[in-house]
Formats: C-alpha cells, structure tokens, sequence
C-alpha cells in the first residue's frame, strides 16, 4: 500500500467506570499532520495529565481533517455487551468521518482493540470500503501507546470525558473519578442508593453497583426484621 491519503484512529474513554458516559472518538489526520503531532509530544492520553492532554487537544483538533465522537450512555451499555457496543460506536464515529473527507482513495485506520482484535478490524473494514477503495486497518490491545493516530482519538475522548464528568458532578455532587476502585466514588454509590434515588448517571450492569445494592437491600431488611 502506497502513502494513505489519510489516517484515522480511535480511542475509547470512559470504558471501566460506573459513572458516567463512554466516549469514543475518531480522528483523521493527513500523513504529514500524524508526524507533526507525534513532535509535540502527542501520545497515549493516559501517559499525560489533565493541563497537557487540553493543550493538545486543541493541537488535534487543529489538525484534523476530521473528528468525530460517538457516546455510549450508562442506559444502552447496561443493555448489551460492551464490546459490541464499543464496536458499534467506533463504526458509528467512522462512518461520520468519511463521510466528511471523501472521495478517499487509500486510508489507513488504527484503533485500540476491545475484545477480539479480528472482529474489531473486520467491523471497521466493512465501514471504510463504502468510502474508499484500499484500506488497512490495524487493530490491537494498547495501539494508543503504540500509533500517535490512536494517541490523538484518546486524547479527543479523554478530555470530552473529563468536561462531561465536571459537568455531572455539578448536578450530582462530587462522585470522585467514577471507577470501582476510588473509594470516594463507593461512597457516593452507597449515599444515593440509600437515598433511594439512584441517578441515571450509574451503570447498573456494573458489579460495585449491584453489590452497594444488594448490601443496602439486606441492611433495610434486617432493620425491619
């Protein structure tokens, strides 16, 4: 395959926590814009911190031919296998960028595998051969480390994960980072399940969810007993 006429990558953020949305960007990027990218220092979103991952954000967008992000919400990720929806999202997200760029004649697409590598790469050939006639797609566990493209697509769906996550927490209170693991997040879990009013921010489907649950149901039940 000659030099691609264009080279796209995509990236999740928000895929573990039990809070909030999972969002999933694609971004494409002419040969030249992928090396200039790549010399200020763009890379894995989780290898930056929030001031620098914002700063090159603008660069990306900047220098994108086109960007685009799909959102997963805690309703339809409760409701389906995430891989699949994860999938889906990343075809969505694609299909909105090519039809922005074309015609295309050779593209090259790199995306952080969820699930099956094969399954991911046959998902996303399907897509691009509507829009172009020669594509390779590259799909692989950690290719946000690897291809600064994918290091980009993490970037725009990092840091549009972390303004909706201020966004929410204005409305719900402070939940902390939204991942099982953060003890400030179990709290808060713990707090409006005993309230009664769980919000439609939480990912029911989630273990940490169904045991503050299950746990605050048998409190309750032993109370009354």
């Amino acid at each position: 395959m000659s030099t691609p006429s264009l080279v796209i990558g995509i990236d999740e953020a928000g895929r573990g926590p039990v809070v909030g949305d999972m969002f999933v960007a694609c971004v494409a990027l002419e040969p030249h814009a992928v090396r200039e990218l790549a010399s200020r220092g763009v890379r894995d979103s989780k290898a930056l911190d929030r001031g620098r991952r914002e700063r090159l954000f603008a660069y990306v967008i900047t220098l994108a031919r086109a960007v685009a992000v799909a959102r997963a919400t805690p309703r339809e990720i409760d409701s389906t296998n995430l891989n699949t929806l994860f999938i889906e999202k990343a075809c969505t997200a694609l299909t909105k960028v090519l039809a922005a760029c074309s015609p295309l004649e050779q593209i090259e697409v790199f995306i952080d595998a969820a699930g099956d590598p094969r399954r991911v790469a046959a998902s996303i050939e399907r897509v691009a051969k509507g829009f172009c006639r020669s594509v390779r797609v590259v799909a692989e566990h950690g290719a946000d480390a690897r291809y600064t493209v994918v290091g980009a697509a993490s970037i725009v769906a990092k840091v549009l994960r972390d303004w909706h996550v201020d966004k929410l927490k204005r409305v719900y209170g402070d939940f902390g980072s939204g991942y099982p693991a953060d003890p400030r997040t179990r709290e808060w879990l713990e707090r409006v399940v005993r309230s009664g009013r769980v919000p439609p921010i939480v990912r029911r489907s989630w273990g940490t969810y169904k045991r503050i649950a299950s746990r605050t149901l048998l409190d309750y039940l032993d109370k009354r007993g």
